[in-house]
């Protein structure tokens, strides 16, 4: 609904999106503008599919200007979030040169998301990524069977954690999304949470009076919303730590993906 309306508001206004405008700008061979309409694209709402294809004519723009690193940074964006991504090789080596570098910096790195019950409770979520796409991380959190979740926001860095009382099993979920709001990646969702059992015993007479003073208000409550578009994941393990419940994800090569041509560049000089 956000996209729709955006992109309604920038019709009815006699304004571009900034992707189309990026491409019109690409194929006059105006790369310095279109470089600038992909980077404004990639601040906006949009698909994942169109974040793919910004990052690709950025890296195309910059690496025609003969801008080799900021070039091959935009391609290890790519290659992080579409690792089996290709150039064609008539592009020459002004693009073929960042691109095999920035490939070869990638080799074997992949994005991870940790959600952690802390021994006090709260549950934790922290994102490692070895580019930054992702410029916040939420966590989730709600008593099983409740309505809402209480959610936290913060640095993909983190921690990024919400109270949960200790003796309580609880149902969560995070994500991680970029300027754009866009969800890169998840572990769990609203739908589908993730379980985390209780990190200490009480009897439940006592468990439940502690509950009001250990668990948010309902002032940090919010509703369940869209899952939008996600980006598909694998579990890669779930640890019993002193620490508490760990359960990582190791975020994987996705489905086959047909790209909209990016490049029409065959037709330069």
């Amino acid at each position: 609904m956000t996209f729709l309306f955006w992109l309604f508001a920038t019709q009815a206004l006699g304004a571009e999106p900034p992707l189309v405008r990026a491409e019109q700008q690409f194929d006059a061979l105006e790369f310095d503008a279109a470089a600038a309409s992909f980077l404004e694209a990639l601040e906006g709402p949009g698909t994942r599919v169109e974040r793919l294809q910004a990052w690709r004519g950025l890296a195309l723009a910059r690496a025609f200007m003969g801008q080799r690193q900021e070039a091959q940074e935009a391609f290890e964006v790519l290659l992080l979030l579409e690792p089996s991504a290709q150039v064609k090789d008539s592009l020459g080596p002004k693009v073929q040169v960042p691109f095999r570098a920035a490939r070869a910096a990638m080799e074997g790195q992949r994005p991870t998301l940790t959600v952690t019950r802390l021994p006090d409770g709260r549950v934790s979520a922290v994102l490692e990524q070895p580019r930054k796409v992702a410029t916040e991380v939420m966590v989730a959190v709600r008593l099983p069977g409740a309505a809402g979740f209480s959610a936290a926001v913060g640095s993909p860095s983190g921690p990024v954690s919400v109270k949960a009382p200790p003796a309580r099993a609880v149902e969560a979920y995070a994500v991680a999304r970029d300027a754009g709001g866009l969800v890169l990646f998840e572990q769990g969702s609203p739908r589908a949470p993730l379980r985390l059992e209780a990190t200490e015993h009480l009897p439940a007479a006592v468990a439940s009076a502690r509950d009001a003073a250990t668990f948010p208000t309902a002032e940090t409550v919010v509703e369940e919303a869209p899952r939008g578009a996600l980006w598909p994941y694998v579990v890669g393990g779930v640890g019993l730590a002193a620490a508490g419940v760990v359960l990582g994800v190791v975020l994987t090569r996705p489905e086959a993906l047909a790209l909209p041509a990016a490049d029409r560049t065959e037709r330069l000089p």
